[in-house]
C-alpha cells in the first residue's frame, strides 16, 4: 500500500505479541480531526504528549501509562498554550516505548527520559504507520512492509526495506507526563524522488 506524504492510514494495536507478515488485513481508519494549520504544525519544545487513540485518547502519556520492556503507545503531540492536538497530520503522531534505560545507547539516552524514547511512528520506507510490536526481538514493526526498528539505538533499521531509521522525538519527564524538548531530530516518512 503506497500513500501520499500526508495520506491517511489505519491503525493496527501495539499491543500484537507476534509479527504477522503476508496475508494480514490492515484495518483502514481516519486518524485525527479537522484539518486546520493549528494542529498540523509540527512537534516542538514544550509539547505534551497525549494519547491518541482508545479510551484515554487525549489525556497526556504518563510514565504509569507505558508497560517496561514494551509495546509501545501511540501519541501525539499537544500545543500546551492553545490547548490543541497535533493530530492534522498523521506525521505527527509519535510512538513511545518504556526500556530499561540500561539498555539504551549512548546517542539514544541523549532525547530519552528514565528509560522512555519517543519515535516518529511514520516508516521511512514507504510512509506507512510504524505501529506493530514484535516482543521476541524487542523492535518497533511497520505494518506495511515489515521493516523493524531498534528502539535501543535510536530506532535503527534491523530489517526490512526501510532506508534510514525513525527520527527521534526528544523528551523529558515534567510532573509525570512526557513533555517535547525539541523537533524530531531528522526527517519524518519517506524521501520521494523528484
Amino acid at each position: 500500500m503506497r500513500e501520499d506524504q500526508e495520506g491517511r492510514h489505519g491503525h493496527c494495536p501495539l499491543g500484537r505479541r507476534e509479527v504477522v507478515l503476508g496475508g494480514a488485513a490492515l484495518l483502514v481508519a481516519p486518524v485525527g480531526g479537522a484539518e486546520a494549520a493549528d494542529n498540523e504544525r509540527r512537534p516542538r519544545a514544550g509539547d505534551v504528549l497525549v494519547h491518541s487513540m482508545g479510551p484515554k485518547k487525549g489525556a497526556p502519556l504518563r510514565l504509569e501509562d507505558l508497560p517496561l520492556g514494551g509495546p509501545g503507545v501511540l501519541a501525539f503531540p499537544r500545543d500546551e498554550a492553545s490547548g490543541t492536538v497535533l493530530d492534522g497530520s498523521r506525521f505527527n503522531e509519535v510512538v513511545v516505548v518504556r526500556l530499561d534505560p540500561a539498555t539504551l545507547g549512548e546517542e539514544t539516552r541523549k532525547g530519552a527520559a528514565e528509560g522512555i524514547v519517543v519515535y516518529s511512528a511514520i516508516c521511512s520506507h514507504e510512509a506507512c504507520p510504524v505501529n506493530m510490536w514484535n516482543d521476541h526481538e524487542k523492535t518497533l514493526v511497520c505494518s506495511c512492509h515489515g521493516s523493524m526498528y531498534d528502539p535501543r539505538e535510536k530506532a535503527a533499521v534491523v530489517f526490512g526495506p526501510a532506508p534510514r531509521r525513525l527520527a527521534q522525538l526528544p523528551i523529558k519527564l515534567e510532573g509525570g507526563v512526557l513533555v517535547a524538548t525539541g523537533p524530531f531530530d531528522g526527517r519524518v516518512g519517506a524521501v520521494r524522488a523528484a
